[in-house]
């Protein structure tokens, strides 16, 4: 029996115990109805469910998957994941675009258009989801993408830990929306690409390979930025490296961040 339909049946048992008690007359020993004791009923219910959901965490089984490459000659993620951990790094097959390890299930799509290849990946939830209540699977991922094919990525991070290790990987572009989330990123030390990272209440760590050429420029709030300014001296509104006009690899970062701490090295 899956999980919420085990909530849900014992929310509308005790909706429908109380109701019937009341339409036979049934009165405590203190005069009250029973359908008072509802609201209380139900409050104490849902404590005990959150109980249950901060002491066990569930075991959710682990999905293998493969995604095929179709041939394309390019590719457009867009992955969201949240509430576990998830890792990102080369290691696919000629054929394939992506494979992986998938705990807490993979919800994917993939369509050819053209030469290029769009890919979607979330997590399967679902209809009636209780995401503060009870015990729940964490969503443990471990993914291996095409290091050969040029990626146009796009990642949406929720409350996760995140481990993205792209040097070995052919990005095009990347595009990173983080929210309570703690990420480490390496980026690809190979290509010409524009990064925008999109931070909200965000831990943030950036290793830049040596060989690649950054701008970094940075609108923040509340934000504790720490940046290795003898590789990324300032430039009036950027951080750049010496040689980033004419480097064969490059990175243009722009980060939006409100209360975030963020490292770059």
């Amino acid at each position: 029996m899956r999980r919420n339909q085990l909530v849900w049946g014992v929310i509308l048992l005790l909706v429908g115990g109380l109701m019937l008690a009341n339409a036979m007359g049934i009165k405590l020993p203190n005069g009250m109805s029973p359908t008072e004791l509802f609201w209380p009923a139900l409050l104490i219910f849902g404590g005990l469910w959150v109980l249950i959901g901060v002491f066990f965490q569930g075991k959710g089984e682990v999905e293998n998957a493969v995604i095929d490459l179709q041939g394309a000659a390019s590719v457009g993620l867009k992955l969201n994941h949240g509430a576990g951990d998830l890792k990102i790094h080369s290691g696919a097959l000629t054929n394939e675009f992506a494979h992986g390890s998938f705990s807490g299930g993979l919800d994917h799509k993939a369509n050819r258009n053209g030469d290029r290849l769009e890919v979607r990946m979330r997590p399967v939830k679902d209809v009636f989801d209780f995401p503060f209540f009870g015990p729940h699977n964490h969503i443990n991922w471990d993914v291996s993408l095409n290091a050969e094919i040029p990626i146009a990525l796009k990642l949406n991070l929720g409350a996760n830990k995140s481990d993205l290790d792209l040097r070995d990987l052919n990005i095009a572009s990347l595009d990173l929306d983080m929210g309570a989330s703690d990420t480490k990123l390496t980026l690809p030390s190979k290509g010409r690409f524009h990064a925008d990272l999109d931070l909200g209440a965000a831990s943030l760590e950036i290793i830049v390979p040596e060989g690649l050429s950054a701008r970094i420029h940075a609108t923040i709030g509340a934000v504790d930025m720490q940046i290795d300014e003898t590789r990324f001296p300032r430039n009036g509104r950027y951080y750049q490296t010496s040689d980033y006009d004419t480097a064969a690899n490059t990175v243009d970062m722009n980060i939006d961040a409100g209360a975030a701490s963020i490292k770059i090295k």
